[in-house]
């Protein structure tokens, strides 16, 4: 297998994100350098971590799998539970740096979820947002008497 070519599109689309090694490494739940050792071709990543890696772009596994099409891989081995991601695309990738390190953060991370798992935060979320607006309204018609 050559990793020269998955090196050079796993940075490419590291630096399309606008991400650091160590922001991906941390959302993948790796060291730093084993991340790195991806990039340089040192080492390649196998089956479900190729997976995150997809998930933490923001990119379908299939088109993931498509920048790196000449590698011999089998993707059949690696599908397993894979979760596909389209709630994202290329031209989100600007939209990416503009949130805060903690916003990155939070979103490399709720990426590597589980779809239970994303789930289940989408439904915390609502409801604390929910909740956070029933404080405002009634803190707003407590001021208006």
């Amino acid at each position: 297998m050559n990793n020269t070519k998955f090196a050079l599109v796993l940075r490419q689309c590291r630096e399309n994100a606008k991400l650091t090694q160590k922001q991906v490494a941390d959302a993948l739940g790796i060291e730093r350098s084993t991340y790195a050792y991806y990039e340089t071709g040192l080492t390649q990543p196998k089956g479900k971590m190729i997976i995150n890696l997809a998930n933490v772009f923001g990119i379908e596994y299939d088109t993931f799998m498509d920048a790196i099409s000449d590698f011999e891989f089998d993707r059949s081995a690696d599908a397993a539970g894979f979760t596909t991601v389209t709630d994202s695309s290329w031209q989100d990738r600007e939209k990416m740096h503009a949130l805060s390190k903690n916003e990155q953060n939070l979103l490399l991370r709720f990426r590597t979820l589980s779809s239970e798992q994303r789930k289940y935060i989408a439904e915390e979320m609502e409801r604390l947002w929910s909740e956070s607006r029933e404080k405002e309204k009634k803190k707003k018609n407590k001021t208006v008497f």
